[in-house]
């Protein structure tokens, strides 16, 4: 999988049955870390560097999923990196109401991606 610039992809990221978001200030609302993958990345590279990028928190990529109009990851919280990193950072039990991409998207991958984990953690 090399990395495309018209790549879009996001990462859904647990840590002890909580998952990641990020609040975008320019959409006004929370959604989870994720952009577009540059040229010469692989698509989990470029997820990881967005990841990074936006939270501050490094992530264990477990697997990818294609929606057709973006690719989503499923992955593992990391260790906290950095304390400089672009968005306000805040762990959910559940989706919060101020959303910057429609509920019915995350509806899907959230509980996807908490399959993976937990069969991952299973592993």
């Amino acid at each position: 999988m090399n990395g495309d610039t018209d790549d879009t992809i996001y990462t859904i990221a647990f840590k002890d049955g909580l998952f990641l978001m990020v609040w975008n200030p320019k959409r006004k609302g929370w959604e989870m870390p994720g952009g577009h993958v540059k040229t010469g990345e692989t698509r989990i590279e470029g997820a990881k560097r967005e990841f990074e990028e936006e939270s501050g928190w490094t992530v264990d990529i477990k697997e990818v999923r294609d929606l057709g109009h973006c690719r989503v990851c499923a992955g593992i919280l990391g260790d906290r990196i950095s304390a400089d990193h672009e968005m306000t950072v805040r762990l959910f039990a559940e989706l919060p109401d101020e959303l910057s991409f429609p509920r019915d998207e995350y509806m899907d991958t959230v509980p996807w991606a908490k399959g993976v984990i937990d069969d991952a953690d299973v592993s």
